[in-house]
């Protein structure tokens, strides 16, 4: 046993450092003018994958079929979108006593178009403990910038969340962490705020700043932070 603890220890303080740089990356970065989010995905077998690890300059156009990198081309629109327009969410929050089930949509307030996913950068492609990483940016437009200006100048909550998805899901995986982290958030914030569960909430969301995402025992976990506008709450007429 005594032999193992300097191990433990030593992966303890890997994990933390690991987890708290990628929180540090995300909360640091001013996103205002440009996006910038730190992506990575797992590296598997695939066909047509010709990449040596040595290699200094990784193409991703050469190599776009293959899977960590079709996985990097759903994930970075994904939550660039988010970041730039946003979500529009709906959220029913279970109640026992009535017998109603928690239910959580959301879909994007406005669709990224061809050119704004044909905007979006990968720099610096590189392999590291079986994954292939990536930094995802994007140049916000004036009319861009200014829409994330007025996000905070509105007297805006900002609200937190963290979900956590299958890793075998891959791109569906994060999907499913994304909405546990939006109801987590919503739900959090309400229960301080009003007395009365609601029958229904409806919102939109911006994302504010680089989501973190990391892995906890075999599943993705996904932290986002978010400026919050809530468009109505629906109360029960009566019990």
């Amino acid at each position: 046993m005594e032999k193992r603890l300097p191990l433990i220890l030593f992966f303890s303080i890997f994990v933390f450092l690991s987890v708290n740089f990628n929180l540090v990356f995300a909360q640091n970065l001013n996103q205002e003018q440009k996006i910038q989010i730190l992506l990575w995905a797992e590296k598997e077998a695939f066909p047509g994958f010709v990449w040596n690890e040595e290699e200094k300059n990784l193409d991703l156009k050469k190599n776009e079929n293959a899977l960590p990198v079709n996985r990097l081309k759903k994930t970075a629109p994904f939550f660039v979108q988010g970041m730039l327009y946003g979500w529009k969410v709906e959220y029913t929050p279970y109640d026992k006593a009535r017998g109603v089930k928690e239910y959580l949509n959301f879909e994007p307030v406005q669709e990224l178009t061809q050119s704004e996913l044909n905007s979006i950068q990968y720099k610096n492609p590189a392999f590291k403990d079986d994954r292939l990483y990536c930094r995802v940016e994007f140049d916000r437009s004036e009319f861009q910038q200014n829409l994330y200006k007025s996000w905070q100048t509105v007297k805006n909550p900002r609200i937190r969340g963290v979900g956590y998805g299958k890793l075998q899901d891959g791109f569906a995986g994060i999907e499913q962490a994304c909405a546990e982290a939006i109801k987590n958030a919503i739900r959090e914030y309400w229960r301080a705020q009003i007395k009365n569960k609601p029958k229904e909430i409806e919102s939109r969301l911006l994302i504010c700043c680089a989501p973190v995402i990391g892995v906890e025992a075999g599943r993705y976990r996904v932290m986002l932070d978010f400026f919050m506008e809530t468009d109505r709450i629906l109360n029960y007429e009566m019990f």
